[in-house]
């Protein structure tokens, strides 16, 4: 074998075994239990939160929330720092692998609402403009090459021409220490003009959420803290609230 075939030869292995290794990802879960938003201050005092932190969130999507409905998130977060996010939920069985080769801030995690699991694929880039961005047009510019990719991945045709910024959520946070069995928790509480959600949640290992969820359930329940009757995410709740108030 001449040396230019063996070195392609070892090119195409170490791609195969690349490959391979990637598309075996797992990914972390966070299992997510909405309480009923009367409940911050008794949250706050049975988990021992603390830590207060506020920011607001933006989200961009079409008047009808066609992204929504296809399972794209973009979302402008101002905190500490200021990022965009790029999110996929895609439909059962989809999988997709860093479109950044590496170079970008890159999370694959099942979200756990209710006990269902739900694959989130997204690409996370920093924001460092003035101005929140208003337009689908003006949000797409600042998007990053992966999240281009992670878009174009999807397959999805969106027209950038209808999406706007939907909404703006006054957000508040609040972390714990170790609740055994489980780590650390977060206490996460939206307002909007129309409404609020309050959420408590939790991460950990792949395979690990449906028992992190009947856990943090039965937590819930011994603390005395009363569950919100919606218990989808609460980016849903928020978006679909605010679109039908927009509607009315």
């Amino acid at each position: 074998m001449s040396s230019a075939m063996r070195s392609t030869v070892i090119l195409m292995v170490t791609f195969l075994l690349v490959f391979s290794l990637h598309g075996q990802e797992t990914c972390d879960e966070e299992v997510k239990l909405l309480l009923s938003p009367t409940q911050v201050q008794a949250a706050i005092l049975a988990l021992q939160a603390r830590g207060e932190k506020h920011g607001r969130i933006y989200f961009y999507d079409t008047p009808d929330l066609a992204l929504l409905a296809k399972g794209v998130i973009l979302r402008l977060r101002e905190g500490a720092e200021i990022d965009i996010t790029a999110k996929l939920r895609p439909f059962p069985g989809e999988r997709f692998l860093d479109p950044s080769g590496g170079r970008e801030r890159w999370k694959c995690e099942v979200d756990l609402n209710d006990g269902v699991e739900n694959p989130s694929f997204s690409v996370q880039n920093r924001y460092v403009a003035g101005e929140v961005p208003e337009t689908g047009q003006e949000i797409y510019q600042l998007l990053s090459e992966g999240q281009k990719k992670l878009l174009e991945d999807s397959k999805l045709q969106i027209d950038w021409r209808r999406v706007k910024r939907v909404a703006e959520i006054k957000s508040t946070s609040w972390g714990t220490r170790a609740q055994p069995p489980f780590g650390k928790l977060s206490l996460e509480l939206w307002e909007w003009p129309s409404g609020r959600v309050l959420e408590v949640s939790t991460k950990v290992k792949p395979e690990a959420g449906q028992s992190a969820f009947v856990e943090l359930r039965d937590l819930a329940n011994r603390k005395g803290l009363e569950l919100s009757t919606n218990q989808r995410s609460k980016t849903a709740i928020a978006l679909g609230e605010i679109a039908a108030a927009h509607q009315q």
